[in-house]
C-alpha cells in the first residue's frame, strides 16, 4: 500500500522469496511504489494512470455507501435549498473554513451546508458564519458519512484517493479542491472524475469566495453528473 516503511519490507521480502502485491490508491505512484512496482509479483491499483499495465482494482469503500440508492432517487422529492456537504477531512481545510462563509453570505437564502470543520475549530469557524450561522450545521467530525452523502446534493472536499472513490461510489456532485502537493497526488486523483464530466476541479490557488458563488448558484440538481461518476468508476477493491 505504499509509504516508506514499505521500501525495506518489500526489498526484504523479494531477497527472501516472499511473493509481493502491490497496491497503488493514488492516480500516481509514490516513490516506495515506483520502487517496488518494478519487483512486485503483481502490481494493483485504484486509478489506471499510475502504473501503465498493472490491474485497475480501485479502492477498498465502505459497504454501506453502495447501500445507499441512486442518486435519482435520493433527488426525487428534493424541492428546498441546495445541500451542500464541505469535508475538510480530520484536520479540517482551512481554506474551505474561510471561504465558505463568504459564499453562504452571498447564497444564504440558496443554500443549507452541512460543514465538517476539524478538531478545534468549531468556535472560530462559528463566529466566520455570524448571522448566517442558522443555515450551517458545523461539525468537527462525522460519524456517519454515508447519511451525511445521502443527504447532500453536493460535496466540496478535496481529492485524497478514498475521498474521490467514496464520492464516485456513492454517485454525488463533487467539487474537489486538491491539497497542493509538489506531485500533484491530489489533482490527479480528482482529474479521474473530472475528466468525464463527474467532477469540478479548483485549484486551491484559485479558489475564491466569488468563484464557488457563479458556480453554486447556477447549480441545480440535475443528476447527470452524479450518474455519470457511478458509470465510469471502478471503485471497489
Amino acid at each position: 500500500m505504499g509509504g516508506y516503511v514499505s521500501g525495506p519490507a518489500g526489498v526484504a521480502a523479494k531477497l527472501c522469496g516472499v511473493p509481493i502485491i502491490l497496491h497503488e490508491q493514488n492516480a500516481i505512484a509514490g516513490l516506495t511504489n515506483k520502487l517496488l512496482g518494478k519487483i512486485a509479483t503483481c502490481v494493483l491499483q485504484a486509478f489506471p494512470t499510475a502504473f501503465p499495465h498493472a490491474e485497475v482494482v480501485g479502492n477498498p469503500v465502505r459497504e454501506d455507501l453502495f447501500e445507499m440508492p441512486n442518486p435519482d432517487i435520493r433527488f426525487l422529492d428534493r424541492e428546498e435549498k441546495l445541500r451542500v456537504l464541505v469535508v475538510g477531512g480530520s484536520q479540517g481545510a482551512r481554506v474551505l473554513n474561510h471561504t465558505l462563509p463568504k459564499v453562504v453570505a452571498q447564497l444564504a437564502d440558496k443554500l443549507e451546508l452541512r460543514h465538517q470543520v476539524g478538531k478545534g475549530a468549531v468556535e472560530e469557524v462559528s463566529q466566520l458564519y455570524g448571522e448566517n450561522l442558522e443555515q450551517v450545521k458545523i461539525t468537527e467530525f462525522i460519524d456517519n458519512m454515508a447519511e451525511a452523502y445521502a443527504w447532500a446534493d453536493v460535496v466540496i472536499c478535496r481529492s485524497g484517493a478514498l475521498t474521490v472513490c467514496e464520492i464516485a461510489a456513492v454517485g454525488a456532485a463533487a467539487i474537489f479542491v486538491p491539497f497542493q502537493h509538489k506531485d500533484r497526488q491530489q489533482y490527479l486523483n480528482a482529474k479521474y472524475l473530472s475528466d468525464v464530466g463527474a467532477a469540478k476541479i479548483i485549484e486551491q490557488a484559485d479558489l475564491t469566495p466569488e468563484m464557488l458563488v457563479n458556480y453554486l448558484k447556477n447549480l441545480t440538481r440535475e443528476k447527470f453528473i452524479a450518474d455519470g461518476i457511478e458509470s465510469e468508476n471502478n471503485v471497489d477493491a
